[in-house]
């Protein structure tokens, strides 16, 4: 492998602010509960006094402990309304109880935060502008995006009561005087900070320890309830977002991110058909990602993963067969940002 020839190439896909898409890998090294944490803590918190709403439930814990997957045991029934609510309600408690924790330790320098260092990295290139569609509920890229000194845009006004609108991402950068920059973040799947009114109004509450009563958290949780919510606002218009990201982008910078999911998937898969580059790092390189990238006979490539627990291997269209580099991490966001900075 000539080494010097896939860094000039990793250099140069990066620094031409690539559109970052992060998936639930790049929350897990956070304290983030991963798929199965999430499954096993709904199993151990929800019960219901109604008779048909436990029944539906202990079917959904027999489907889960059989399929070992949350999307795939939630996607074999349809949920009951209460149950489907109750399922969201503790999925955003136990998201959001580890996301303060790392939110905490983000701001007494406890950990190094390597996302932070990438959006401050790539914000200032060219227009100042960076875009981040992520499929996590976490608050990750919003932290990222203040670390760096970045005006961020998702849809919702800044405010401790922020408003929904689909004219805040169109903000002059230019105008925004004390700001590194501008960091559009499209949360595909909703995010804790926001809630739905019974009114069906959408607001922004930064923060929140506790659901605010009366309120419902603006989160799509696996399964087929996710066809249905992902057609209403505010999700309709944060697709539309994120879609003519993906068509503009340059190339794609995937962190964390295993090509599951139904909506950021197909447009992205036509992109790389066009042969716009891609960069995908994470601790593994899922079938669903060589299947969208190397089956698809993608001509600009590179997809870093752990191996043998210490070793980094390296897929890409620059050579005809995988890499090992040895005793480096380069799957790993800190290492990655070595390579790529001067």
């Amino acid at each position: 492998m000539d080494f010097d020839k896939l860094l000039k190439q990793l250099q140069d896909w990066t620094n031409k602010v690539p559109l970052v898409i992060l998936g639930s890998g790049a929350s897990v090294s956070f304290g983030l509960p991963s798929m199965w944490a999430l499954g096993e803590h709904l199993k151990k918190s929800i019960s219901f006094a109604d008779i048909d709403n436990q029944k539906q439930f202990d079917e959904f814990i027999i489907q889960l402990d059989k399929l070992k997957d949350l999307e795939l045991a939630l996607h074999e029934l349809r949920i009951r309304p209460n149950v489907l609510n109750e399922i969201i309600f503790k999925t955003w408690e136990l998201v959001n109880k580890h996301d303060l924790e790392a939110y905490d330790q983000f701001i007494n320098n406890k950990v190094e935060f390597p996302l932070a260092e990438l959006t401050k990295y790539l914000v200032y290139p060219t227009d100042k502008k960076l875009s981040i569609i992520t499929t996590n509920y976490d608050r990750l890229a919003e932290y990222a995006a203040s670390m760096a000194g970045a005006f961020i845009c998702n849809g919702f006004a800044q405010n401790y009561l922020g408003h929904f609108t689909n004219q805040i991402h169109h903000s002059n950068i230019k105008a925004l005087k004390g700001f590194s920059g501008q960091v559009n973040i499209w949360k595909v799947h909703g995010s804790l900070d926001w809630f739905k009114t019974q009114q069906e109004q959408d607001i922004q509450l930064p923060l929140r320890h506790t659901i605010p009563a009366e309120l419902k958290p603006s989160i799509v949780t696996p399964g087929l309830s996710k066809y249905f919510e992902t057609q209403l606002e505010p999700f309709r218009t944060i697709l539309t977002q994120a879609d003519n990201e993906i068509e503009n982008a340059n190339g794609f910078l995937c962190i964390g991110y295993g090509f599951n999911d139904i909506h950021v998937q197909p447009k992205l898969i036509t992109q790389i058909k066009n042969n716009k580059p891609i960069i995908v790092i994470s601790k593994e390189i899922t079938p669903k990602t060589k299947q969208a990238i190397i089956d698809n006979k993608s001509r600009a490539y590179i997809l870093i993963e752990e191996v043998n627990t210490t070793d980094t291997r390296i897929y890409s269209s620059l050579f005809p067969t995988p890499e090992i580099i040895p005793n480096v991490s380069y799957w790993t966001l800190a290492e990655y940002i070595k390579l790529i900075k001067p």
